[in-house]
């Protein structure tokens, strides 16, 4: 787990923030680690707005979970985070 994350969820308090920023480090550490090209080509290209319904790939809603439970974290947050993070991950600039 990065350093940043190990931070924010020392923060027990649900924050807009919080959950956004975990989600944006967890995007770009799948998008860097696990995840494929079209995968990632895929995931980039999301256009949505609706955040609630939406099904993140692999084990990432897992990781959601288990942050979760440590910290609460909201998941139209850390959804929105995510796709960011892997928006703006080094595995883009390929």
């Amino acid at each position: 787990m990065s350093e940043l994350i190990e931070q924010l969820l020392k923060m027990k308090a649900p924050s807009q923030c919080k959950s956004y920023f975990i989600g944006l480090e967890r995007g770009r550490t799948w998008a860097d680690g696990d995840g494929d090209y079209l995968e990632i080509k895929e995931w980039s290209e999301f256009g949505g707005s609706d955040y609630r319904n939406v099904e993140l790939p692999g084990d990432e809603e897992m990781h959601y979970h288990v942050l979760n439970a440590e910290s609460e974290i909201e998941w139209t947050q850390f959804v929105r985070g995510w796709i960011d993070g892997v928006k703006g991950s080094k595995s883009q600039l390929f």
